[in-house]
């Protein structure tokens, strides 16, 4: 555009034309005028009109310098913008190349960090492997050597054992036993933890404390023996039990009963004896005959403390029986701790017993009940033993039911006062040692450790009886 007002601003054409009919202007106003008198007012006229001319192309002429020099700003504008798109251009394209050199250098360092790991990581392991081979082939050779040593020991054995007997079956024959002899593989001589189920170990129980072995050694062994098959509270239990009837027996409980009974009841020796083998029958017997006529005699007194006090013997008794009772029927231990309950419904450890048995016949909601009641009812003090195994308990149940935070609280509770006691330490190699010895002679002397416990006075005074 500004090249187009321009180009029509300086033709020719376009000038001649205004002078032409400026001409024509002038003649025209000189036939107009010419008649006239005052031509002084003529020429003022031409004169104003050739001033407004000579303004008219003053003006054009600036106008023309304005627009060269905007047309040549212009185009100094698009040569430097230009310069600058490719100066720009030419930066920006050398930026990219050096950060797609930058990262192919890096990804090549890290293929070469990689592949050293690799290399180190596989040297290690073939490192690891020649050694495991390395041992595996010293504990064949040992095992090689060991075995050898043992044929030869008993060989030599079995030659110096029959060397001295002149029987004709034998004779020529010591080649012919030695090569047929079964050879024992060493690691089957060393011991080898059984475990044992809690019937089982009854006897271990009896020895023991007719040893004066204190609760929580013998706890702490039968747990180690048990392996974890029964509850730490259920193995305190059941010792307690033992050591309640033992002192029933040494305080004449038994012998008004006997006296008074229609059908013979066993002895306690007997009742022992059996026990010991793992058959609470005849004590179960003993103490439920027992309980009976304590609660024939309690039914007939008047209400009071003395009744009360008659009723609290009887509960104890009822956790006794059902203690010894659980071991092989749970109903019946169930139905002995209710009756415990209901004689004395204060009684805690009741509570907590029969919580145990709903907890094993899957009575989940009356169990969590039961121990609440242990938890309201026990002081921790006086009754650490029963709290410890309601938290434990109760533990499991919260956890079961998503309440962990709950649930880790109760179990470290427990933990920590079992922990305190030592039960769960494992025994060391001479104390099991010792239990094997103990457990070798435990039937042989049998009847001699009961006699000797029927007469150990210092058990009169254990627990409640």
């Amino acid at each position: 555009m500004p090249d187009q007002v321009i180009t029509i601003l300086t033709a020719t054409d376009f000038l001649s034309a205004i002078s032409g009919n400026l001409d024509m202007m002038a003649g025209m106003f000189s036939r107009y005028f010419s008649g006239a008198d005052n031509l002084r007012i003529v020429s003022i006229i031409l004169m104003l009109l050739a001033f407004i001319l000579f303004l008219f192309l003053i003006i054009i002429l600036y106008v023309k310098s304005i627009i060269s020099f905007l047309k040549s700003d212009q185009a100094a504008q698009n040569g430097n913008s230009i310069l600058f798109d490719e100066s720009g251009s030419s930066e920006a394209t050398s930026a990219i190349d050096n950060e797609i050199e930058l990262e192919r250098e890096l990804e090549k360092e890290l293929a070469r960090e990689l592949e050293q790991v690799r290399a180190d990581q596989q040297e290690t392991e073939e490192q690891q492997i020649s050694e495991q081979k390395k041992q595996e082939i010293k504990k064949s050779e040992k095992k090689k050597n060991e075995q050898e040593k043992y044929q030869k020991a008993e060989r030599t054995h079995e030659r110096e054992r029959i060397a001295g007997i002149d029987l004709d079956w034998k004779k020529g024959k010591i080649n012919e036993l030695d090569a047929n002899r079964v050879m024992l593989d060493i690691e089957s001589l060393q011991y080898q933890q059984s475990h044992k189920g809690l019937p089982e170990l009854l006897g271990l129980i009896i020895d023991m404390a007719g040893r004066g072995v204190d609760d929580l050694k013998i706890a702490q062994t039968i747990m180690f023996r048990n392996q974890g098959q029964s509850s730490e509270d259920e193995i305190l239990q059941v010792i307690e039990a033992i050591k309640d009837f033992i002192a029933m027996c040494l305080n004449d409980k038994f012998e008004q009963v006997k006296a008074n009974a229609e059908t013979p009841l066993p002895q306690e020796d007997e009742a022992l004896y059996h026990l010991a083998k793992g058959d609470p029958s005849l004590a179960l017997v003993l103490i439920e005959a027992l309980m009976d006529e304590e609660i024939n005699r309690g039914a007939s007194m008047s209400l009071g403390a003395k009744r009360d006090m008659l009723f609290q013997g009887v509960s104890n008794y009822a956790c006794t029986f059902g203690s010894l009772a659980g071991l092989s029927d749970v109903h019946l231990a169930t139905g002995s701790f209710e009756l415990a309950i209901e004689l004395a419904p204060q009684n805690v450890n009741a509570w907590s017993r029969v919580a145990d048995m709903y907890a094993r016949a899957e009575s989940n909601n009356k169990a969590v009940k039961a121990y609440e009641n242990v938890l309201e009812l026990a002081d921790a003090e006086i009754y650490p033993q029963q709290v410890a195994n309601a938290e434990k308990m109760l533990s499991q149940f919260y956890y079961a039911q998503g309440n962990s935070l709950q649930a880790a609280k109760l179990y470290n509770n427990s933990k920590a006062y079992y922990d305190s006691i030592g039960i769960n330490r494992r025994l060391d190699k001479k104390e099991v040692e010792i239990i094997e010895i103990i457990e070798s002679r435990q039937n042989e002397d049998l009847e001699a450790t009961i006699a000797k416990i029927l007469q150990n006075s210092d058990l009169r005074q254990f627990s409640y009886a």
